[in-house]
């Protein structure tokens, strides 16, 4: 197994962070990370989509939401050759319009080597990226309404 964990604190509100996150269709409008997505479902434990990544393009890689605890959490699992990555997603309110975002990868089994080999160093400094343009779109949310509703 290799596995590596990012954090920050960003400038916005759990409500509005949540809000934004689980709007798995809209990921691709402001996560630099995703080109494209689809997501069947509610954003509940079963659901499943895709995302196109910026980093390994050209492919569809699948993954299945296992796990949702609302407005703290949420995992999801893609497969692997021979295996399985899972992305853990954690948010805290940290003070009045603060929340520390934490994204935990995990990937097991024989691709692991050449995972960590060709994608682990850009992928992890992806998730920097991702975490700044969450903190903005869930700002543009808010100021758009007034509040995340």
């Amino acid at each position: 197994m290799y596995a590596f964990e990012e954090s920050d604190t960003i400038d916005a509100g759990l409500d509005a962070v949540w809000q934004t996150v689980s709007d798995v269709p809209s990921w691709a409008t402001w996560d630099p990370h995703v080109l494209e997505c689809g997501f069947d479902g509610p954003f509940e434990p079963g659901s499943e989509g895709w995302t196109l990544s910026r980093i390994v393009s050209g492919r569809r890689g699948p993954f299945q939401v296992t796990k949702v605890e609302d407005k703290r959490s949420y995992t999801t699992r893609s497969p692997m050759p021979g295996g399985k990555m899972l992305i853990i997603n954690t948010y805290r309110a940290d003070g009045p319009g603060k929340v520390t975002v934490s994204r935990r990868v995990e990937v097991y089994g024989p691709f692991t080597p050449v995972f960590r080999l060709f994608w682990a160093k850009a992928f992890q400094g992806d998730t920097r990226a991702t975490f700044k343009a969450l903190e903005q779109e869930a700002q543009r949310r808010t100021a758009q309404t007034g509040s995340v509703r």
